[in-house]
């Protein structure tokens, strides 16, 4: 009877743990909510932060045992959570979005090391196989338009980039192969075919960083007879790589101008690291800072061939540039250690499943020298996962030690919990506050965003939304006021041009001159920034100057035709052609002690 009810609670605790290891994959991929005003990628970091918590609370009361992690993994994340978030308090203040996130992570990391030990790991790679087939699928219906929702021709499977959606699946790529040697053939079949599907996906994506790292972990894997099963002859292995090789050649033309324009960002944000090569910038700092690199990057490059191909840039499309550039020498050496602690954890006791895992950790690493895959929660819930998978918990936490660390459990989880209702509800009235300023109801609105600084207030995006709201109603000093902050921790062109119109309307000529000067240099190959620095100098008087600039822009190259960019290009064209005519009429008009000529009587005058 005893034994009986002993494996009734394990069962029923296993079938706790699934449930909600199941609904943290499910919300870090499939939710979506049009009450934030990013729809696709807020929702999914908030529905991550509460399903951990609520993990917490769970796991804290029920759970009679916990498991020591392994100090060489926990102290050195520990380590890197605190450098970075003591750092950013010393540098601006308390981050309320930054110290949250940072538990929600290292208490993510603590729950799935708890899983992996109470949850069959089969059953944990099965749940992440099938939620990304369903969300393989969805991308797949989504893709030409065949649901009512679809509104787009990029397949992105509810995210907000392909990037998103790909790095779902790639990650998850090497979980199939864990099946592919299954005693059951229905399922090794299964297991193959959902293989195909996850890779085919990917490529219909054209998404050619998440194309490699698949291309890269089907290569390692077949390689590797011992789980594989496959024995190649050598032959054979020099040919299977010199394929990859020629196919990422190929992947490399598919879009060449978008490759050769990750160039001058690299070069940029290479600038931006050995200003500061030790420390860093600091967290954040790379959308507040990058674009002046960028600006002085083409200033000292003006007849750079990527000027055409520049654009706003918010991340340096690789996490390892952006780590060097927020947190210097230190942040990469962190990574270096954690990536030297995973290769020895597995070869101290080599397995199929850490193999899978190791696998699955070279996908994302792959993917990370071409992409940004841990903008995204998903990615944080697989790389934690493979983390514990590699890295076993040790033994079972002693009665008195366990008792005290499942009160601290749930006491960080509730907190958890009640941090995240308050910015979850600023994040939401912001949005209600932007649509009904659409609507017409700025003035009505704008004290709202005053209310909303508490939780907000360090938010780039928020901050350029209420300066513009501010410009809009003509308060230009306060707009320049929130301009001051929003610079802080995000400025880009669209930025630039907003300063630069509220220092024209306030008089400050010189500083909208260098603020237009500067949105253009920040994107040489937009038009806009040109055009408004034309009408600038029309307006001051400039007239040569504005015609310098007329003929930049009717000889600039298009790159994406537009009905805007062919208006302004017009303008240009008939701005100069009215210079052209008055320079005309001026030469026509008799000069001062001339007389004009009269035509003899009788003659006949020109039509």
């Amino acid at each position: 009877m005893i034994k009986r009810e002993e494996t009734m609670k394990v069962i029923i605790n296993r079938l706790t743990v699934g449930l909600l290891f199941g609904i943290l994959c499910c919300v870090t991929l499939f939710v979506t909510s049009r009450h934030f005003v990013n729809q696709e990628v807020t929702p999914k970091w908030f529905g991550l932060i509460a399903g951990v918590g609520i993990a917490g609370i769970i796991s804290g009361i029920f759970h009679r045992d916990l498991y020591i992690p392994l100090k060489s993994i926990l102290i050195p994340m520990l380590l890197c959570c605190s450098l970075v978030v003591l750092r950013d308090y010393l540098a601006s203040g308390f981050n309320y979005q930054l110290m949250m996130q940072a538990i929600c992570l290292l208490l993510l990391f603590f729950l799935l090391q708890q899983m992996t030990v109470i949850f069959p790991v089969k059953y944990v790679l099965g749940i992440t196989v099938i939620l990304t087939t369903i969300l393989a699928c969805y991308g797949v219906l989504d893709y030409p338009g065949l649901l009512l929702s679809a509104k787009h021709i990029r397949l992105t499977g509810g995210f907000d980039n392909p990037a998103g959606f790909t790095a779902a699946l790639v990650c998850v790529l090497p979980c199939t192969f864990y099946f592919s040697r299954d005693t059951s053939c229905a399922v090794k079949y299964i297991a193959i075919l959902i293989a195909v599907l996850l890779f085919s996906v990917i490529a219909l994506s054209q998404a050619r960083a998440a194309i490699i790292a698949g291309l890269a972990v089907i290569v390692c894997y077949l390689l590797c007879g011992k789980y594989s099963g496959i024995k190649w002859k050598n032959w054979v292995k020099i040919l299977l790589v010199f394929i990859i090789a020629i196919s990422m050649t190929g992947l490399y033309f598919l879009k060449k101008d978008s490759a050769d324009g990750r160039i001058p960002i690299w070069s940029s944000t290479w600038d931006m690291i050995r200003n500061k090569p030790l420390t860093g910038h600091g967290h954040g700092e790379f959308n507040a800072k990058y674009m002046l690199y960028q600006a002085e990057y083409f200033e000292t490059h003006p007849d750079s061939k990527y000027s055409d191909l520049a654009d706003n840039v918010l991340h340096p499309f690789n996490e390892y540039l952006l780590v060097w550039a927020e947190h210097g020498i230190i942040g990469m050496g962190c990574i270096a250690l954690l990536c030297f602690l995973l290769i020895r954890c597995y070869f101290r006791e080599p397995s199929h499943i850490k193999f899978i895992a190791l696998l699955s950790m070279l996908s994302l690493a792959v993917l990370s020298c071409f992409s940004y895959p841990f903008k995204y929660p998903f990615t944080w819930v697989i790389a934690f996962l493979n983390i514990a998978l590699i890295c076993p918990p040790g033994k079972v936490l002693s009665h008195r030690t366990v008792n005290a660390t499942r009160t601290g459990l749930v006491l960080v989880a509730i907190t958890l919990l009640l941090a995240v209702v308050p910015l979850m509800k600023a994040e939401i009235r912001w949005n209600t506050v932007a649509k009904q300023s659409l609507m017409g109801r700025t003035k009505e609105v704008l004290s709202e965003y005053d209310k909303l600084y508490k939780y907000l207030g360090r938010n780039g995006l928020f901050l350029y939304n209420h300066a513009a709201e501010l410009h809009e109603v003509k308060d230009y000093e306060r707009s320049l006021s929130v301009f001051e902050r929003c610079v802080r921790y995000y400025n880009d062109m669209d930025v630039q041009m907003l300063l630069a119109d509220n220092y024209k309307e306030l008089g400050r000529n010189d500083e909208a001159e260098k603020h237009y000067k500067l949105a253009a240099g920040m994107c040489p190959g937009k038009f806009v920034p040109l055009y408004e620095l034309t009408k600038f100098y029309e307006t001051a008087g400039r007239h040569e100057d504005a015609l310098t600039i007329a003929r930049q822009i009717i000889n600039k190259k298009i790159k994406i035709p537009s009905a805007t960019v062919t208006a302004i290009k017009n303008e240009m064209q008939r701005l100069l052609e009215k210079e052209e005519n008055r320079n005309e009429s001026k030469s026509q008009e008799p000069r001062q002690g001339e007389t004009p000529e009269v035509s003899p009587p009788g003659s006949a005058l020109p039509p």
